[in-house]
């Protein structure tokens, strides 16, 4: 039998919201810790990480110091034998800046990045007791990548004579719960089940899903090991992986550093007064204090506003921002109170204006003109500037120089001239 420790979506140097920005870096820490406390105590020989290990866009030095210190431990407690797969996830970076290698090592041999020669078609795959496993990095166009990869993959699978052959991927998987993205976002179940592999786990999607069976085909989603935005719900944790005649699992919670609670006030289409919001949210303000007092723990708090107001938007959530303060004064239990503003007010205009554009929707609107491959590789570029941006922007103008502009002008324009 082979004891296997998984998880994934771990997102150390995770620092949103800005406000509280040491809060949440250090809630990730937490989880982190949690996790490779758990795997020690559990005896593990192998660990699977589903990706996003990093926030990249906002860890500092000290965060992948922490990650290797805790890896270090780890492998202190189990010894040489324990050995650790991760694949690249869209928050670790791409594969040309990624943020693993700040905890890879030519001396580290229990450490070993999988996933990017998987998207070259020449994937690597590694057997070990009595399963192989082959990893599958990030990808915006994840349904492309995979039919184009697939039978590469299938080949080596088809080679290994393990009894379990596990897919270790950072993706959305079709039918995982409910995925509002584009279809090339998604990797088509048909396509996994036709990879050649027995068990397939997912990092990308934060809500756990347990172990099932799908045709034949085992999936596993850990899930987060603490909640990436205030608005998601746990529980989050870690999974432990028997491999023997069958697959034997366990979903082990992890104990938040902070106590997160999430409160909609919606008025559900009808017009209300801005009272009637405001007091709304300071019977919760103050249930969820009475709450941390009672526990003697440390909470986070996140009001979403919904529905219709007649009157000014920002004037009631001046008011609960207000009222907040006044409360944190009497209970130092309560870090904070996030609102999220989604109401409107009544306009007798006739254009339809969305409450609110995320990025992946705005994008997806800007290239709509372009086919559906033109699509994908726009939105794959446009990470990649994003990711350059963060790292070589200007600190006075938040540009980049010519030099690094330029290759991207290039690419721009070989998706165009495709089209």
């Amino acid at each position: 039998m082979v004891k296997i420790g998984v998880l994934a979506d771990t997102h150390v140097g995770r620092s949103i919201p800005n406000v509280i920005s040491e809060y949440r870096r250090q809630a990730f820490r937490h989880a982190f810790s949690q996790a490779m406390d758990i795997f020690i105590e559990e005896n593990v020989e192998y660990i699977f990480h589903g990706g996003d290990l990093f926030e990249k866009r906002s860890m500092t030095p000290s965060d992948s110091l922490f990650v290797k210190e805790e890896i270090h431990r780890l492998v202190e407690y189990l010894g040489r034998k324990v050995k650790i797969f991760i694949v690249r996830g869209n928050h670790d970076g791409t594969s040309e800046s990624s943020a693993l290698n700040y905890v890879e090592h030519p001396l580290a041999k229990y450490l070993m990045v999988l996933g990017e020669r998987t998207l070259q078609g020449a994937p690597e795959i590694f057997e070990e007791d009595d399963f192989s496993i082959i990893g599958f990095s990030y990808t915006p166009y994840i349904s492309t990548k995979l039919a184009e990869v697939k039978e590469s993959i299938k080949e080596k699978f088809d080679k290994t004579k393990t009894r379990h052959k596990v897919f270790l991927a950072h993706m959305f998987v079709e039918g995982q719960g409910t995925l509002n993205f584009p279809e090339y976002q998604v990797a088509p179940f048909s396509l996994i089940k036709d990879l050649g592999a027995n068990l397939v786990i997912t990092g990308h999607y934060h809500k756990h899903l347990p172990l099932k069976e799908r045709d034949g085909l085992a999936l596993l989603t850990p899930g987060a090991t603490e909640a990436i935005d205030l608005s998601e719900v746990g529980p989050f944790g870690i999974c432990i992986l028997n491999l023997d005649q069958k697959i034997d699992y366990n979903f082990i919670p992890l104990k938040p550093l902070h106590k997160i609670k999430n409160e909609i006030i919606d008025s559900k289409g009808t017009i209300e007064q801005p009272k009637w919001f405001f007091e709304r949210a300071k019977s919760a303000t103050n249930n969820f204090s009475d709450e941390l007092k009672r526990e003697g723990v440390e909470g986070i708090m996140r009001i979403a506003l919904r529905g219709k107001i007649d009157g000014n938007k920002f004037d009631v959530e001046e008011e609960i921002e207000r009222y907040v303060r006044e409360i944190r004064q009497s209970n130092t239990h309560l870090l904070h109170v996030e609102i999220d503003n989604g109401l409107t007010e009544p306009t007798s205009s006739s254009v339809s204006i969305p409450d609110y554009m995320g990025r992946d929707e705005f994008l997806q609107e800007v290239f709509s003109i372009l086919s559906e491959k033109g699509m994908a590789q726009a939105l794959s570029l446009a990470d990649e500037v994003r990711t350059t941006l963060e790292e070589k922007a200007s600190p006075q103008t938040g540009l980049l120089k010519e030099s690094d502009r330029k290759p991207f002008i290039e690419k721009w324009l070989k998706i165009l001239d495709a089209e």
